[in-house]
């Protein structure tokens, strides 16, 4: 299969809500295929980034995406909420089902706790005169942390905030002292489509996306994808991630993330909508669930993310 085979099929994907099908039914047009990041001879699926993109998006999820970014404070949305929009059903039901969790600010509240608490990995420091040296400017820097802080706040904020629709788990509800925060709109490059990155980075990104999974074949986090206009940077990550793999820091600090959601999703669990939960289909609740168990899927973004922000952050 060529490259421009691949991107019709991606389309296809996109457009007539395959994606859901491949993972509902397994159908027999789609069951040869395998998920992976890889471009060689073989027929295989790319990237798992396939749910419909926000620039697609029209009428009332267009409204509703819009909805997600100024209730969260995000300038864009993390996969999970695309991958639900192949249904509006479960899209709006999904998104009716945690909102009332914002209106009370302590969502806001457990990402505090969070990044305080988490054991989040520690990576070897890091000069700004050795970023200046693999041709990072200060502007692309600027640009750099604000992707991944971006990123950081949108996928730690649905881990806390979706863990509490998936349990049943009933506690005692304990509000915490509101967090008041200064929020500045950002803008962040675009999202490079796979067609403008070059099968050489697409393989850093395939590297880098592999730490803290426990399968050969993960789905592609997009926060590596959109790192992908400095390939220095990507290789140097990987360097700064693989000592933390060798030395236990991701798994530790996955595990302390997956364990916060855990308890902050059971501590918020009141303050959901029980009507949207009760009416939520099966395929959203699996695909939330899946997106939030244990410390392999979101919870491992949550945990690399923060550290990758926070090394640079601390470059001097």
């Amino acid at each position: 299969m060529d490259d421009e085979e691949y991107y019709r099929k991606i389309k296809r994907i996109n457009k007539e809500n395959l994606y859901k099908q491949i993972r509902k039914k397994k159908s027999d047009i789609w069951k040869n295929f395998e998920v992976t990041g890889t471009l060689n001879k073989k027929e295989k699926i790319h990237d798992t980034v396939t749910a419909l993109a926000e620039s697609d998006a029209t009428g009332e999820t267009a409204k509703i995406f819009s909805e997600i970014r100024s209730t969260m404070k995000i300038p864009m949305l993390t996969s999970i909420w695309r991958i639900l929009a192949d249904s509006f059903d479960d899209l709006d039901l999904s998104w009716k089902a945690v909102k009332p969790l914002y209106k009370t600010g302590q969502p806001e509240a457990a990402l505090n706790r969070l990044q305080s608490d988490a054991s989040f990995p520690n990576l070897k420091p890091i000069s700004l005169e050795e970023i200046e040296k693999i041709g990072i400017s200060n502007e692309d820097l600027i640009n750099i942390k604000s992707i991944l802080k971006a990123y950081n706040r949108s996928n730690s904020l649905n881990l806390l905030t979706q863990s509490a629709l998936v349990t049943d788990e009933i506690k005692n509800y304990v509000p915490y002292p509101i967090v008041k925060i200064s929020h500045k709109s950002i803008s962040i490059p675009r999202l490079l489509p796979r067609e403008e990155i070059s099968d050489l980075v697409w393989e850093e990104i395939l590297k880098i996306n592999k730490f803290g999974t426990n399968i050969p074949n993960p789905g592609i986090a997009t926060i590596f994808r959109h790192l992908a206009y400095w390939p220095k940077l990507l290789n140097l990550m990987h360097i700064q991630l693989q000592i933390a793999q060798k030395n236990g820091e991701i798994s530790i600090g996955a595990n302390s993330v997956s364990k916060i959601a855990i308890e902050e999703g059971n501590r918020m669990i009141q303050l959901r909508d029980e009507n949207a939960i009760n009416k939520m289909s099966s395929y959203a609740r699996n695909t939330i669930i899946q997106y939030v168990n244990g410390p392999f899927k979101c919870a491992r973004i949550v945990n690399i993310g923060t550290a990758l922000y926070n090394w640079l952050e601390k470059a001097k």
